[in-house]
């Protein structure tokens, strides 16, 4: 299971759990008096700096309104409606030699969406419109971001604070069969990290091998051969109304699926509203196990995982590891979904670089039907006990790994 490597409110503080049985052994522990922890192609063509100009244009105003289901999607705060906004657009009939910077000069991949934004080098908010339509594409690695700025992906016609009932249709990015995430998100050379502020909103993404989304700030070796965070994250980052289907190595021969998101020393993210569909490995057990809807690996802390629905998903849904701490998973709906439990925690002992278990993740109010195969438990975790840390160069025991309550079964 080895993997390589906009400031947000905190969630608000749950009510008290009741006193009930569940979970490992029937046991439900006890919620803390305090807070949890939080843990870290080719030049543009000529006339693209005229063009420039008529991509920057005032941002659309919105607030947040309540989708049919009465979940919430994010609007815009004031001052985003007053900024000015740099928009590239996507078209499955556009090219790569276009400028990308208005519907009539469209680009067709986000490789080249991402050198018309590092090249503009804008100090605005940045929008990647995508048209509906079908993008057969392989791997994307990113690795451009505007200081203080967000950089949303959505479908060309959404519109801030509405649901996926405002837009005509979901633009799908389809695998080209190659192996990778669809989008990877890493830090370029000499990055230290922060707040990335990208936004991904009611897109689908399909058929990739390792998984959908993977916001991965870096790891390192470091004393006493602990696994450390090499920068301080990829992190800030909004998932919201996506839909990933068919992620895996059942669906892609090209590679192990571990994650349709996959988040590697990237904190306070929000992911909210997506659905998980039909993400699977094939093969033995083990091998279905290793891939998770929500997989919160090497320091991915304070993270908001909340009203996602996941259906069919071979290994346990959402995964935490390393030092991936204070997460809060709530309002879910799982079906057909995990190995071992909906929630599991896990973390890898052996061999020269050593991990510690994540601690004082909020697991409550889900919604859980059945697991991939059978009747699995509530969550677990692994190895150790319910308060093991990990040893030494791990937190101090006993602190709780898991604080679950009001889980309801269907």
């Amino acid at each position: 299971m080895n993997q390589t490597s906009a400031d947000r409110p905190t969630p608000a503080e749950p009510p008290p759990p009741p006193a009930q049985a569940g979970g490992p052994a029937g046991w439900w522990p006890r919620r803390p008096a305090s807070n949890p922890r939080t843990a870290a192609f080719a030049s543009v063509a000529v006339g693209v700096m005229a063009s420039l100009v008529t991509a920057l244009v005032a941002a659309s105003a919105g607030g947040a309104e309540d989708e049919p289901d009465g979940r919430r999607s994010p609007g815009t705060s004031a001052s985003a409606q007053a900024a000015k906004v740099l928009r590239v657009y996507l078209d499955p009939a556009g090219a790569d030699t276009n400028n990308g910077l208005s519907p009539s000069t469209p680009v067709v991949g986000l490789a080249r969406a991402q050198q018309v934004v590092a090249q503009a080098k804008p100090n605005v908010d940045v929008e990647i419109r995508v048209k509906a339509g079908v993008y057969t594409a392989a791997p994307v690695t990113w690795t451009t971001y505007v200081p203080g700025h967000t950089i949303s992906f959505l479908p060309a016609d959404y519109t801030y604070g509405r649901g996926s009932d405002a837009i005509k249709a979901r633009p799908v990015f389809r695998g080209d069969g190659s192996n990778g995430f669809w989008f990877r998100a890493e830090l370029p050379e000499g990055h230290a990290g922060g707040d990335t502020r990208l936004r991904f909103y009611y897109l689908q993404v399909e058929q990739y091998s390792n998984g959908g989304i993977m916001l991965d700030g870096g790891t390192k070796t470091g004393t006493q051969g602990m696994i450390a965070g090499a920068s301080r994250g990829v992190n800030g980052n909004t998932i919201y109304g996506m839909y990933f289907r068919a992620i895996g190595s059942k669906h892609t021969r090209a590679g192990v699926g571990f994650g349709a998101v996959d988040l590697i020393n990237s904190q306070n993210n929000i992911i909210e509203a997506n659905d998980f569909v039909e993400i699977e490995n094939s093969g033995a057990l083990d091998q279905q196990a290793l891939i998770h809807g929500v997989y919160l690996a090497h320091f991915s802390s304070g993270n908001s995982i909340r009203g996602n629905r996941f259906t069919t998903v071979s290994g346990d849904p959402i995964r935490t590891r390393n030092g991936s701490n204070s997460n809060t998973i709530t309002a879910n709906v799982f079906t057909r979904a995990g190995s071992k439990a909906y929630f599991s925690d896990w973390f890898q002992r052996s061999g020269e670089a050593r991990e510690c278990a994540s601690l004082e993740n909020r697991f409550y109010a889900n919604t859980l039907s059945s697991g991939y195969t059978g009747a699995i438990s509530a969550w677990t975790v692994s190895p150790g006990g319910r308060t093991f840390t990990g040893g030494p160069g791990c937190n101090p025991e006993p602190t709780e790994r898991v604080i679950s309550w009001d889980n309801v079964y269907r």
